[in-house]
């Protein structure tokens, strides 16, 4: 009995353990800290305060903190295509691997070391992006410089995956890939980083300069526009409006309106009636002496049209003029 209580209890005593290690780890390591130990991987870095151009474990400790604000992050871009389960695998992967999250969270925008974007390759709005690059097999994985352009061109591919890997491998991938590209781009990197302390007085360089003249910018930032050209202006096209005008009233309504209200229904049939007869009699008669007539024939068939559809409107109800409401909602 007494063994059984023990092999109950010590599963229990190494579970409290763990977490407690967890939150002793956390409070002395943050997860900013833990997830930049992950990018670098195995690293030695100098301590003795100096940067040289041509230091590639400086450039990598450089290239791999955490980023001041959204303008030092670096840009992540999937492309997938329709149908593509390894594409929506990959997409997963970045959401659930630790490894991945080092250099993407998902969950938390503030905290990720890298904008992510997944772009379609069938969106046709999207088709500006494949000027110089178009991928051909999916998933594709492009990693591109901060939009600062403190590691250089943002349109620069740093990397470009195409197929889908295991987060293992993606990890590793990505790793090697910024640290020869951070190695070769350090110069331009030191160069940024001179010309951004003399613009701000204060001629720091190194991540001492990025905390000092970027704290204040947290959230200040628009996520950038990933690969490869800037973005296109979008369309000048109208809005169309949430309600149709209300459409004028015709004046040949406004006009029979009158003539109606004046002369009653049947009256109004019997007047133009007379009116059409007597201007077709008049007009055959000018016709055959040669009078000047005051209309052309074109003319005077749409007067005709229009004196005709009045008298065979309804004689028993006025004409209706619509309203503005009944117009909007006819038209």
């Amino acid at each position: 009995m007494r063994r059984l209580k023990r092999l109950i209890v010590l599963p229990i005593l190494l579970m409290v353990s763990a977490r407690s290690l967890a939150g002793q780890s956390e409070r002395d390591v943050p997860r900013t800290a833990q997830a930049e130990i992950a990018r670098r991987g195995a690293l030695v870095e100098r301590v003795d305060g100096l940067q040289l151009a041509n230091d590639a474990s400086a450039a990598v400790a450089a290239a791999m903190q955490p980023p001041a604000d959204d303008s030092h992050k670096w840009l992540f871009t999937i492309v997938t295509t329709r149908n593509c389960r390894l594409c929506e695998e990959l997409r997963r992967d970045f959401e659930t691997d630790g490894r991945l999250k080092s250099w993407v969270d998902t969950k938390d925008y503030t905290k990720s070391w890298a904008h992510l974007h997944v772009v379609q390759i069938e969106d046709q709005s999207q088709l500006w992006r494949w000027k110089d690059f178009r991928p051909s097999a999916f998933p594709t994985l492009i990693v591109q410089p901060p939009i600062n352009g403190s590691w250089g061109d943002p349109h620069t591919i740093v990397y470009a995956r195409q197929g889908y890997l295991k987060p293992a491998e993606l990890d590793e991938a990505i790793r090697k890939a910024i640290q020869l590209y951070s190695a070769k781009a350090f110069p331009r990197r030191l160069a940024w980083e001179a010309k951004q302390g003399a613009e701000s007085g204060g001629g720091l360089t190194g991540r001492g300069l990025l905390q000092e003249t970027n704290a204040d910018q947290s959230g200040g930032w628009t996520p950038p526009v990933p690969p490869p050209v800037p973005l296109a202006p979008l369309p000048s096209n109208p809005t169309m409006p949430n309600e149709i005008p209300p459409r004028q009233p015709d004046a040949g309504l406004l006009l029979s309106q009158l003539l109606w209200n004046l002369l009653g229904g049947p009256a109004m049939a019997n007047a133009l009636l007379l009116a059409i007869l007597a201007w077709q009699i008049y007009r055959a008669v000018a016709k055959k002496q040669g009078i000047p007539l005051l209309v052309d024939d074109a003319t005077a068939a749409q007067l005709l049209q229009f004196l005709e559809s009045l008298r065979r409107a309804a004689p028993d109800r006025p004409l209706s003029v619509p309203s503005a409401g009944r117009a909007a909602s006819n038209s």
